[in-house]
Parts: C-alpha cells; sequence; structure tokens
C-alpha cells in the first residue's frame, strides 16, 4: 500500500491506496520484540517507524512487574511488549474500537493474562481521570504513557484529579510535535507545551517561557527524548516527568509552597 492522506481523526487513520492485491484484505501481521501483533491497517494507526522508541521505552524506561497505563495504546504493541518481556500489569486505553479489539486479540494470541492485561475503550480524558479513583485503581500506576503527538498535552489537565498523597509517584510520558522559534529550540517549545498545558499561566498577555525549571522546582525531573523529524523544522519529542504531589497539589490550586 502506499500512504496518501495525513493520519487523522480520532481514531487516527489514513488514507491509502493499494499497489498490489485485494484492497479489501489489509490485513497485517508481524512479530516485533518477541511478540506477535495483528491488525487492519484500514481500521487502526500504526507505524514501523516508532519500533526503535518502543524498543527504549521497553528497555530503559519500564521495568519488571510494573503498573503500566497507555491512554493512546492503539493495537497495544510498546504495551504488549512491556507484558510479555517485563510480566507488567497493563491499563490500555483508545477511542477507537477497532484498535481495543486487536489490542485485547493481540494478548489473547500472545498468552497474556486477561488479570493483568485490561483495555477499554473510551476517552483518553475519563481514562486518565479514573486512573486516580481508588474505587476502581488501588493506586496510581508507575507510568502513564500519552502517544498522541497531536494533542496529547490537551489532556494533561486531568491529572488534577489524581490524589496529591499518593505513595506512587508516576513517570508520565507524553509525545508532541514541536518547532523552534526566534527564542527557543523545538526541544524548549515542545517543554513549554507542557509546562503550559500542566500548569497555565492566566491572565498574561506574553504567556512565560523556558519553564522547565519551574517544573523541575516541583520535583519532576523533566527529560525530553527527540523521537523522529516529521516534517522540515517538525520534531516529535516524548516528554518525561514525575507527577509529584506538589505538581498535583498545584494543578489542583494549592500553591502554599509554590516556588518564587
Amino acid at each position: 500500500v502506499n500512504k496518501v492522506g495525513e493520519v487523522g481523526g480520532p481514531h487516527r487513520t489514513y488514507s491509502m491506496d493499494t499497489l498490489a492485491g485485494n484492497p479489501d484484505d489489509i490485513y497485517v501481521s508481524l512479530s516485533e520484540g518477541g511478540v506477535k501483533i495483528k491488525f487492519d491497517l484500514r481500521k487502526v494507526y500504526w507505524c514501523s517507524r516508532l519500533q526503535g522508541e518502543r524498543d527504549r521505552m521497553v528497555r530503559t524506561e519500564f521495568h519488571q512487574n510494573q503498573i503500566i497505563a497507555d491512554a493512546f495504546c492503539g493495537v497495544g504493541a510498546v504495551v504488549l511488549r512491556a507484558a510479555k518481556e517485563l510480566n507488567c500489569t497493563i491499563l490500555a486505553n483508545d477511542i477507537n474500537p477497532s484498535a481495543c479489539r486487536y489490542a485485547r486479540e493481540n494478548a489473547r494470541m500472545n498468552n497474556l493474562a486477561r488479570r493483568n492485561f485490561h483495555v477499554c475503550c473510551g476517552g483518553a480524558e475519563a481514562f486518565i481521570r479514573s486512573l486516580g479513583d481508588v474505587r476502581s485503581h488501588p493506586r496510581l500506576p508507575d507510568h502513564l504513557v500519552m502517544n498522541f503527538p497531536l494533542a496529547s498535552t490537551d489532556f494533561l489537565s486531568e491529572l488534577r484529579w489524581w490524589p496529591n498523597n499518593a505513595d506512587v509517584t508516576p513517570l508520565v510520558h507524553l509525545y508532541t510535535f514541536a518547532r523552534g522559534d526566534s527564542e527557543r529550540t523545538a526541544e524548549e517549545a515542545a517543554t513549554d507545551a507542557v509546562a503550559d498545558a500542566l500548569l497555565p499561566e492566566g491572565g498574561y498577555t506574553v504567556p512565560t517561557i523556558h519553564r522547565k525549571g519551574y517544573l523541575d522546582s516541583l520535583g519532576c525531573g523533566l527529560r525530553t527524548h527527540e523521537v523522529r523529524d516529521v516534517a522540515p523544522g517538525k520534531v516529535v519529542f516524548c516528554i518525561t516527568f514525575r507527577a509529584t504531589p506538589a505538581l498535583i497539589r498545584h494543578m489542583q490550586g494549592d500553591f502554599v509552597d509554590m516556588p518564587i
């Protein structure tokens, strides 16, 4: 097939031309990192170029027996590997019913126990908010993956519903597009986008820039990783930070310990 359109819509699909074979039979079966994955390319988002990034997450960010939440799981590629290679418990979500169906089928195909691999179909707002509800989840996850570069930052405000005194301090891995400007590199612009989504500045005519230090003063330990170029001057970054109790309190409006 040949991709002829941009990724778009809530299900992150794109138009394609069939160069050979039956255009009504575009089913993919592949193996990555020791797991088998299948899906219908017409109905779900898939990018083989992100295999290196999935390798990095499994090898350097995730650890044995952790709880991994994925708000935009797609067919489950990275969480399948975390479950298979590291025995992680998975809380996965996607708004695309087809992606959720394939994520569940892929888990079964790889003999992953249902009690440790949970997939729900719905909006990311409700999913992220629910992670902080002790009636549904006794503890926060060790990691929250937010791989929807077009609009991941739009969902960060849901972290304010998490408890601000939890024993677990999750790592959030957020993917976003960024471009540099006359005052900032693309990396700095990506960091500011995350800071602005977490702690918006009300009443400012000109927004503050270079806000990484502000987040770090709340214990976030923000890190950036350049994933790939997608267009001239346009880069995908993975921004990783800790959702600390201090950050959550500030998001909830408690500024008693705000750094000066």
